[in-house]
């Protein structure tokens, strides 16, 4: 087992229950939600543009990488569209009262959505050591830093449908946890029984998750209501993780 990789997917789901607790200690306004949200989309680009299609290219062409790339986006696109927002914090600014009030509904619609969600971002984690070379540490910090607003936008949700805090805990801490299932079963599957090609279609299939993920959260509403803000904010995110990649390895 490698305990790198399990310490740093369990990370991940301490940030969303950071970002839960925060919602019981802490009033946020939109405003601030929607900078946390811009900022970790930005991360989540720049992990997708600086690092994952990077080292894809190690073992694709062009044309291939396009291909993995669009494979993730649009299974993102049809769970959201058919199924269910897969991301609560790139989604935070759709769902109106009403919605949040009617979650007992759907709340194992968005569940199993938000878990194949934390699924790919284990197997993202798990990619550190896999592929030569490679340094994760940029994938890992835009992971970290979603997973708090994440955790922030789903217990808010849950707590305007009237959850006790209890339950809300329960059910965030259950869906974070596949983060760590993923990390765990990709760390074994990819590092022994997958070639480097195939990692390599995995990685660029998760970088299209994350571009879905950053594009959804920075267009529509927030983007209507604090344009510079969110620019600011993803920009920033975007950035660091550019600066990681580059020099931290």
């Amino acid at each position: 087992m490698d305990y790198e990789i399990l310490i740093k997917s369990l990370l991940t789901v301490l940030s969303a229950l950071t970002g839960t607790a925060i919602i019981f200690l802490v009033k946020l306004n939109h405003k601030k939600l929607c900078a946390l949200i811009s900022f970790s989309a930005g991360g989540l680009l720049g992990a997708a543009v600086f690092t994952l299609i990077p080292e894809s290219l190690h073992s694709l062409n062009t044309l291939e990488i396009i291909l993995g790339i669009l494979s993730g986006y649009l299974l993102f696109w049809l769970l959201t569209k058919y199924y269910s927002h897969v991301c609560p914090a790139c989604s935070a600014s759709h769902f109106d009262e009403r919605t949040a009030k009617k979650f007992s509904e759907i709340v194992k619609a968005l569940l199993i959505a938000l878990s194949i969600h934390s699924f790919l971002d284990g197997v993202a984690v798990s990619t550190k050591g896999v592929v030569e070379n490679i340094s994760n540490t940029s994938v890992f910090v835009a992971i970290l830093t979603h997973k708090l607003p994440e955790g922030l936008a789903l217990a808010s949700m849950m707590f305007s449908a009237n959850y006790t805090r209890n339950k809300i805990l329960m059910y965030v801490f259950a869906v974070e946890m596949v983060t760590v299932l993923g990390a765990l079963l990709g760390s074994i599957v990819l590092k022994s029984y997958v070639s480097e090609v195939l990692i390599s279609v995995v990685m660029s299939h998760i970088a299209g998750g994350f571009i879905f993920l950053a594009s959804h959260a920075v267009l529509g509403e927030m983007l209507k209501n604090h344009k510079k803000l969110v620019i600011s904010s993803f920009g920033f995110g975007l950035i660091l993780i550019l600066a990681i990649s580059k020099f931290i390895k």
